[in-house]
């Protein structure tokens, strides 16, 4: 059985399917998380100030729900299609919607561009189908999946203390469960084959290539 995490569908498979490859079968992780320390405090700083918030406060352009729910775990039973592989990871923040269903966001302190999202799109499909398909517990149904970015725009000395200012924008995600078990699919076709060769602009593949000389 392969443990796929949603975040490095973006972060590992889409760059080098080498290097994903002998993380997610071999166990030999990249050289460094694709996370560096100070955005994962930033992004924890992030959550905890919209806990109890509406999103709509947050952004017009989304559904009104309060965010209740942050960094929850999830796994889910084999992925339909691709039943040697299962998700495992943890989501930013689950909010219940008026009708009864849940909304998934996911924030990043990024300037994202149209190929960015299009690339954060398997992530959040991802824990739909973790949330919706658990291995344990109750499922919970998914009707929305989004974005929010966080850029910072201006900072200012105030009293001591540095404030950055920064406009939160809503990029919603349609969803697309077919393009989804696809993914999965190709993925668990690769990790069953032979190690695919390294990229040639991967930094991790020149670093490995660099080391064995």
């Amino acid at each position: 059985m392969y443990k796929l995490s949603p975040s490095y569908f973006k972060y590992l498979w889409e760059d080098c399917k080498h290097c994903y490859y002998q993380q997610v079968k071999m166990g030999c992780p990249t050289p460094q998380t694709p996370f560096p320390a100070i955005f994962t405090r930033m992004n924890k700083l992030l959550q905890d100030s919209v806990m109890g918030k509406n999103l709509k406060d947050i952004n017009p352009e989304l559904p009104s729900g309060i965010i209740t729910t942050q960094e929850g775990w999830l796994k889910s039973k084999p992925i339909t299609g691709a039943e040697d592989c299962y998700i495992s990871g943890r989501y930013d923040v689950l909010i219940p919607a008026e009708d009864g269903t849940q909304i998934v966001i996911d924030f990043k302190i990024i300037k994202p561009d149209e190929e960015q999202i299009r690339k954060f799109s398997s992530q959040l499909h991802a824990y739909k189908y973790a949330l919706e398909n658990p291995v344990d517990g109750e499922p919970v149904k998914v009707s929305k999946l989004g974005l929010i970015s966080v850029t910072p725009e201006s900072i200012k000395h105030v009293d001591g203390n540095f404030v950055f200012t920064a406009t939160p924008k809503w990029h919603p995600i349609e969803e697309d469960m077919d393009s989804f078990f696809k993914l999965i699919k190709e993925v668990s076709y690769v990790l069953n084959g032979e190690l695919p060769p390294p990229s040639e602009g991967c930094s991790y593949c020149k670093y490995r290539k660099q080391f064995m000389k």
